[in-house]
């Protein structure tokens, strides 16, 4: 492992313990004041720390993996890396795990783009090439999808002809959970260059443990001095409108509850409950029910009214079972889902649900346009998000 901090201050950066000493290609230390900046095709600045690490780090057949805090300037340097690596004549794929803030495909997803040097100067326009849907702003709810899908995304740049892949992430860094996070990323991508962007003692939670291992060279910069900070409303905002230009040219597709299978949710699984049954589960609710499964000793319900505690007991008593799920009518609307293809088990597109007709059995999905045909035709599983738009598209 070599590991390397970029030129700030003289206190600003702590890489490695003072016992080893930093390699002879390791930057020297100055002050910022005197790095100098410029533009570059006006979208943002580039400064003499970024190019160094530029240097070292962008050749063939290397992963790097970038990560800090929220605001320190993830996104831009790895924009400034592929724009680099494509100057090179270097073919190059973008893997954004930033769910929350992405820049390639929609907010909840994992997307991966591969460019060429033929392609310069890059429009990040927010296509991607390939989708892994999450379903959710934040990875603290989804651990297992945001490392899941990091690792196919990863896989499938791989797959393609790229000699650079750079990998994006989230500001999720600073409890326990983050850092079990980001360390398993790690694991799991095995990247050739971790680049912490942001305060060293922040990241060395992180990042320690590999100051030893000599597959992985680490690197750590200080965020740019132009980076500011975004508010709520900003991110707010900066989603809808990827959203706006995600469904922009959209059509509403219906999909019949027989063509597919649910996932990440306990509906669309197991035996829907006939007409009889229907009544039966009605009167046990004190409430309608509008349509139910039968799982291994497990129940799940749509309900006109939410169900308390004492009822769904007392239904779960009653029939003997050991898992009763009861959701009304709103846990669909305007829920966001992953459709996902059975000829390729990719996901081929995210849809919004518009509305569930439960006599009809079908669900109307607004879908992008150029994504309905094969979508709505191949989908064979509804992945379903925990995020549900509140503003309509």
């Amino acid at each position: 492992m070599r590991c390397s901090a970029c030129p700030v201050s003289h206190s600003a950066i702590k890489c490695v313990s003072a016992t080893k000493r930093l390699p002879s290609l390791a930057f020297s230390v100055r002050s910022w004041r005197s790095t100098r900046s410029r533009k570059m095709d006006g979208t943002y600045q580039v400064n003499q720390d970024w190019q160094k690490l530029a240097t070292r780090i962008i050749v063939p057949q290397q992963i790097v993996l970038v990560i800090g805090a929220t605001d320190a300037g993830k996104s831009t340097f790895c924009r400034f890396l592929v724009d680099s690596a494509l100057t090179q004549g270097l073919k190059t794929a973008l893997v954004d795990a930033d769910v929350g803030q992405s820049q390639i495909g929609p907010p909840t997803t994992i997307g991966m783009k591969f460019f060429t040097p033929e392609m310069v100067p890059v429009q990040f326009d927010g296509t991607a090439d390939q989708l892994y849907f999450v379903g959710d702003l934040s990875p603290r709810p989804r651990y297992l999808e945001t490392l899941t899908g990091t690792r196919l995304m990863v896989d499938r740049a791989r797959e393609t002809e790229a000699d650079f892949i750079v990998v994006d992430t989230t500001g999720y860094i600073h409890d326990p959970p983050a850092v079990s996070l980001k360390q398993h990323k790690i694991e799991l991508i095995r990247p050739n260059h971790l680049v912490s962007i942001g305060r060293a003692i922040e990241l060395e939670q992180i990042t320690a443990c590999y100051n030893q291992q000599v597959w992985i060279d680490t690197h750590h910069l200080l965020p740019h001095r132009s980076v500011r900070s975004k508010s709520s409303g900003t991110r707010s905002r900066y989603r809808k409108t990827r959203f706006d230009a995600y469904f922009s040219e959209s059509n509403l597709q219906r999909i019949p509850f027989e063509q597919i299978r649910g996932e990440r949710t306990p509906f669309f699984v197991g035996r829907p409950a006939n007409e009889k049954e229907l009544e039966i589960l009605s009167r046990l609710a004190e409430t309608q029910v509008y349509y139910a499964e039968w799982g291994n000793r497990a129940l799940c319900l749509i309900t006109a009214g939410a169900l308390s505690k004492a009822i769904i007991n007392h239904i779960k008593n009653y029939l003997s079972l050991t898992r009763v799920t009861a959701e009304v009518h709103a846990y669909f609307e305007r829920r966001l889902v992953g459709l996902v293809s059975k000829t390729s088990g990719n996901t081929d597109a995210i849809g919004m649900i518009e509305t569930v007709d439960f006599q009809k059995r079908e669900f109307s999905i607004r879908c992008p346009a150029s994504k309905v045909s094969d979508a709505a035709k191949d989908v064979c599983i509804i992945q379903f998000g925990a995020y549900q738009l509140k503003t309509r598209v």
